[in-house]
């Protein structure tokens, strides 16, 4: 007996989300290998990535070139991290609840909700992004190089200023001296995790070069020539205003601008690929929404909300509860990306 799909399937306009579906109204490009993956199974899950309109007059096309897995008891496509980050984009604004009650520009929440958001993004790409970049470290050897990522991990936060601005602004002179004040003691702990994780791999010339001690040397350094260390704020600006802007939208358009966005800035972050954090980003927005209105409470605009530790550890390509098309396993395959805790043991 031939098996029922439970279509979960985002596109421009309409989403399936369980909908069932029999064999015989698969997409011929499909058909063959996702009836071989269900095998005898009665009922299974199948998913499918995010079409817009344009790339639904060409859907068989587009389908035939997917790759298909089984997990448990769904049919799960492979995407590369470009197309992974626009998928989860798409998934997350026509389907989540975070993201459709997230508030609009108009909306007297908009300000404080998506300052946490900021907040909280900023906190955790200043651990994903000298992760991925310092996961060998050998990297720590070119310290005209290591020396302005070390800095952005210790930087300060922007809090942003009400009603429309959630970063720093790289055009404003100020930036760099809000970004480098008071971070004496964050360069240190910084430094001094460096220095040990150095020590334990046998680096010890290295690692006495990163001694907390040499603080304030780095600092000046960096100071002297912040050209890096503005390119890493940058990028970081802009994947945050672009989440926000997704946010706000939450339409087919908004999950283009998002996307291509997130994917230039991560491209070559820091000279390295780093797509595989655009849905990391995603991820942490859907946790902080969570979190905003949760917590809802009156407040004055601007002021800082209670600090909370980034997710970090959330598994990258899993998506929150409660989402109607939340899947029941990662969409990122195993070692796309690192936490902190493998790093550092």
């Amino acid at each position: 007996m031939a098996p029922t799909f439970r279509l979960y399937w985002p596109r421009d306009p309409g989403c399936d989300a369980g909908t069932p579906i029999r064999t015989g109204d698969l997409d011929p490009a499909i058909v063959g290998r996702v009836t071989a993956l269900a095998g005898d199974d009665q009922e299974i899950e199948l998913h499918l990535p995010f079409l817009d309109r344009r790339e639904w007059g060409q859907r068989s096309e587009h389908l035939g070139r997917l790759e298909f897995v089984r997990e448990g008891n769904a049919i799960w496509y492979v995407l590369d991290p470009a197309e992974r980050t626009r998928d989860r984009a798409a998934v997350l604004s026509f389907s989540d609840a975070e993201w459709r009650m997230a508030p609009r520009e108009r909306d007297r929440r908009h300000f404080e909700t998506w300052q946490q958001v900021a907040i909280g993004l900023q906190r955790a790409l200043r651990i994903w992004i000298p992760e991925l970049y310092f996961r060998d470290t050998a990297m720590y050897q070119d310290r005209e190089a290591a020396y302005p990522l070390i800095v952005y991990e210790a930087s300060r936060i922007s809090y942003g200023k009400p009603r429309t601005e959630f970063t720093y602004d790289i055009s404003d002179p100020n930036t760099l001296p809000l970004a480098f004040r008071m971070i004496g003691r964050s360069l240190q702990t910084v430094l001094d995790r460096i220095e040990k994780r150095l020590y334990a791999a046998g680096r010890p010339e290295l690692a006495r070069r990163y001694a907390p001690i040499w603080h304030e040397d780095i600092l000046g350094a960096v100071r002297r020539r912040p050209k890096r260390l503005v390119g890493v704020l940058a990028d970081e600006a802009a994947l945050v205003n672009a989440a926000i802007g997704l946010g706000t939208a939450v339409n087919a358009q908004a999950v283009k601008r998002f996307s291509r966005t997130a994917n230039m800035s991560l491209r070559k972050l820091y000279d390295q690929d780093m797509r595989s954090l655009g849905t990391r980003v995603l991820d942490e927005v859907t946790a902080q929404l969570r979190r905003a209105r949760e917590s809802e409470s009156p407040r004055p605009a601007g002021s800082k909300p209670a600090g909370s530790a980034p997710l970090g550890s959330m598994r990258p390509g899993s998506m929150p509860p409660g989402s109607s098309l939340a899947p029941r396993v990662p969409l990122q395959r195993p070692g796309d990306a690192v936490r902190r805790t493998e790093h550092f043991v």
